[in-house]
């Protein structure tokens, strides 16, 4: 036994050193393969940052937020006394836009607040980067209008007229002697004897005279009608009275034709004896639904917080009262003012921070004080504006420290961002127009409140606003309403010729460059539509996006084509980013877009129908992502602009039934053609009428393609018929041209015909006093003095005789034998 063991004990040894060195080995290997390799930390590549062009440096700054990713904003609103303009656009349309990439784009978390200014006795001549209104009653251009003054003149006008029974003697002569002053007023400089002779000065205003006029007052065109349209009422009047036509009609024709006139007369009379404080509320909270109706037709999205100055008045009168105490304002004659002279240069202050060039421009200045708050007494410095105005009888007033009154213009803003916005705010905006005094007023004014450096961090200002080329004027015939632009632009147009502009730069409103922005959105549409219906049919035909080889395999649809088209993709992705970084260039963004747009085509008609969808589809979805952040597509589309209009989810039958009834009504066709044996020539006519008819009703394109099918493409409806007009139009235009062509060709005919009726044997006999003699065929031989005509001349009168011999062979033939 101990020999057996002692045998085996080597054995024993070997085997548990082996086992040993494997387990070992095993463990290490375990050891190796659960430890990580080194992770090699990706180098970031540089990205711009967001800069914004800021009016307190005249730079591009990057933009800081004082919160992180939290952004305030108070934007300079409407003065509601009048129907919003193309110039408000400008400002309102482009901080939206602006708003809509800081927040959706950029993912800031944004608090809009924009007021709305429904006190006002501003001279209203520079309202955001405009220079015109357009008066709700007058429908004119009127650099005075103001909320007071024409609450109160509209009051005054309609109580006279529901006050008037009748037309009597005592009307018609009220109305001459308020027709008598307008025309002494506003027709002084111009002919003094204006008002003498009416029809003698009329007829001296030929349109050489009426172009002088102008250049002595602008507003001319604007009383000389109203002037005209008074006197001639006031003409028919008296008719009327003779023939004892009385009735409360023929009055209220002679006020309305006389509003203007007689507005401006009961003013300087009555205005004392308007006292309810609803006469001034009333006018701007029609015109206050009004701008909100035309924003919303504009996709403006609606302020976070909204605050009018009307609801504020006891604020504003306990932020006077501290920028007195803080010793920056003081009080004259029940006004308050704000000390310029005390606050430039003091404790770190500076006046005028954005515009400290237009210091002292008394023609700015006055401006910012208005027509009313001009005639207040007491300002220590021409350069001191007000806080706090004293009212006179006729004007709203509320109670102050001071005495009764009404908030200055400039207050109205600082107090309003303040009792939303902390006293650091991020970003404050408003027309270019506004910069000084207004501007420049709300920052001295805030910052002698809360006796601080910096107020505002980035102040933007929107661009000036021309029509053509020139200033927006009734007498230049070119002022615009939001709404009258909006009946012959859709809203995503103007949107998207706003966008085509740097918001910061003056814009030029024409036709030419809303053709070309109409082309654009017609460029990206058409890109759209195809995407979709591509998509639809490839998801269609069974094959899933793959191609089948000849042998039966599959292969992708993923080559060099298509990576090209993604790396494009990328790149404009990072083009369009740095443009919106660089102060929002939306211009530059658009145009990458289109570029992509561009190549993407490039590459679709290059594959025809082997095009890779999901790259195309990618290319589609981030155009469509970028008109959502701007404003320009819906948020319910995917792929394209959306619908306008969403009137909500209709039920099946309703949505299929008028597709349904032309399938079935086209096939009832087919069948009667078939069997009348119709030729093959009127089955295509039928199918043609199918698509250009009654699908275009139906808001749908058949797309016919080179392979003998069709895409199908949904198409607004409008815009299907307009192109189907057009396209008409220029057919029918075609078809005139080809038939007075024909028609031409007939009438030449016709002359030869009737020309071919002599025989070229008699053509010349006729000329007996210039020949003599003739040869055997008619043609002269020697003239009348019997010289024999010469060669040359000879030669000319064979050719016209071979003419003639021809077309009387045409005209023999054209004879019924």
């Amino acid at each position: 036994m101990r020999r057996f063991i002692l045998n085996l004990s080597p054995i024993s040894y070997r085997s548990t050193r082996s086992f040993y060195q494997l387990r070992v080995h095993s463990t290490m290997s375990n050891s190796v393969s659960r430890s990580q390799p080194k992770w090699h930390r990706p180098a970031q590549k540089e990205t711009p940052v967001l800069k914004l062009q800021n009016s307190l440096t005249k730079t591009k700054t990057d933009f800081i937020p004082i919160n992180g990713r939290r952004v305030t904003w108070y934007n300079c609103g409407p003065t509601v006394y009048d129907a919003s303009h193309m110039g408000h656009a400008r400002t309102y349309l482009t901080m939206d836009i602006i708003r809509r990439i800081l927040e959706d784009y950029f993912k800031y978390d944004v608090l809009f607040v924009q007021n709305v200014t429904d006190i006002d006795d501003k001279v209203r001549s520079r309202f955001s980067g405009m220079v015109v209104v357009i008066n709700h009653w007058q429908n004119r251009s009127d650099h005075s209008v103001q909320i007071i003054l024409r609450a109160r003149q509209g009051h005054l006008f309609e109580t006279m007229k529901n006050a008037t029974p009748a037309l009597s003697a005592e009307l018609v002569e009220a109305v001459k002697n308020a027709w008598k002053e307008y025309a002494d007023s506003k027709m002084e400089r111009i002919d003094a004897n204006a008002s003498k002779d009416w029809p003698a000065f009329k007829q001296k205003m030929t349109p050489e005279a009426v172009q002088s006029a102008l250049l002595i007052d602008e507003k001319f065109k604007m009383h000389f009608t109203a002037l005209d349209n008074s006197y001639n009422a006031i003409v028919n009047a008296e008719k009327e009275l003779a023939a004892n036509s009385t009735s409360k009609e023929n009055a209220g024709a002679l006020l309305e034709q006389s509003k203007d006139v007689v507005c401006l007369w009961l003013d300087k009379e009555k205005k004392d004896q308007v006292n309810d404080p609803k006469v001034f509320r009333q006018l701007p909270a029609y015109w206050e639904d009004k701008f909100y109706e035309d924003m919303a037709a504009l996709n403006v999205r609606l302020p976070d917080v909204q605050t009018r100055v009307s609801e504020y008045v006891p604020e504003i009168v306990d932020y006077v009262q501290k920028i007195i105490e803080n010793g920056y304002a003081y009080e004259a004659s029940g006004s308050v003012y704000f000390d310029t002279g005390k606050y430039d240069g003091h404790d770190g202050h500076h006046y005028a921070k954005l515009e400290p060039w237009s210091k002292g421009n008394q023609e700015l200045i006055d401006d910012g004080e208005g027509s009313l708050g001009s005639k207040l007494e007491g300002k220590r410095s021409p350069n001191d504006f007000a806080l706090w105005k004293t009212s006179k009888p006729g004007e709203p007033t509320w109670d102050s420290p001071w005495g009764k009154g009404r908030p200055g213009w400039h207050i109205e803003c600082s107090v309003m961002a303040g009792a939303v916005l902390p006293e650091n705010i991020d970003i404050h905006s408003g027309g270019s127009d506004l910069a000084f005094p207004h501007h420049d007023n709300e920052i001295a004014q805030s910052e002698a409140y809360y006796n601080c450096k910096q107020w505002v961090n980035y102040f933007l200002h929107a661009g000036h606003l021309h029509v053509e080329g020139q200033k927006m004027s009734k007498s230049l015939k070119n002022f615009i309403s939001i709404e009258e632009a909006l009946k012959k632009y859709t809203s995503r147009q103007l949107r998207l010729f706003y966008l085509m502009h740097q918001w910061d730069s003056r814009m030029d409103f024409k036709d030419t460059g809303m053709q070309d922005t109409m082309d654009k959105e017609k460029f990206m549409n058409n890109f759209f539509l195809y995407v979709k219906a591509m998509g639809r049919k490839i998801r269609e035909d069974g094959s899933r996006g793959a191609i089948e080889k000849s042998d039966g395999s599959l292969t992708h649809r993923f080559n060099d084509e298509e990576r090209e088209l993604m790396s494009i993709l990328a790149q404009k992705q990072d083009n369009v980013h740095a443009a919106l970084c660089d102060s929002i260039n939306t211009p530059l963004a658009v145009q990458e877009m289109l570029d992509l747009i561009s190549q993407a085509n490039k590459y679709a008609a290059s594959k025809g129908n082997l095009v890779n969808i999901h790259v195309l589809e990618k290319v589609a979805k981030w155009t469509t992502s970028m008109l959502k952040v701007f404003g320009v597509a819906d948020n319910g589309a995917e792929i394209g602009f959306g619908a306008t209009n969403n009137a909500g989810a209709a039920n099946l039958e309703d949505t299929v039934m008028p597709y349904l009834d032309v399938l079935s009504k086209f096939r009832d066709s087919v069948r009667g053609f078939a069997k009348e044996q119709k030729t093959h020539t009127e089955f295509l006519a039928l199918s043609d009428k199918l698509r250009d008819d009654e699908l275009v009703e139906l808001g749908v394109l058949l797309d016919d393609q080179e392979d003998g099918t069709a895409l199908i493409k949904f198409v607004d409806k409008d815009e299907l018929i307009k192109q189907r007009e057009i396209k008409r139009a220029r057919e029918a235009e075609k078809q005139a041209k080809k038939a007075q062509a024909a028609a031409l060709l007939e009438q030449k005919r016709l002359e030869r015909l009737e020309k071919g009726k002599v025989a070229p044997e008699q053509m010349f006999l006729g000329l007996d006093k210039e020949f003599s003699k003739f040869d055997e065929n008619g043609i002269p031989t020697h003239d009348n003095e019997g010289t024999e005509v010469a060669k040359s001349r000879r030669k000319k009168l064979q050719k016209e005789w071979d003419a003639q011999k021809k077309l009387h062979l045409e005209y023999l033939k054209s004879v019924p034998k």
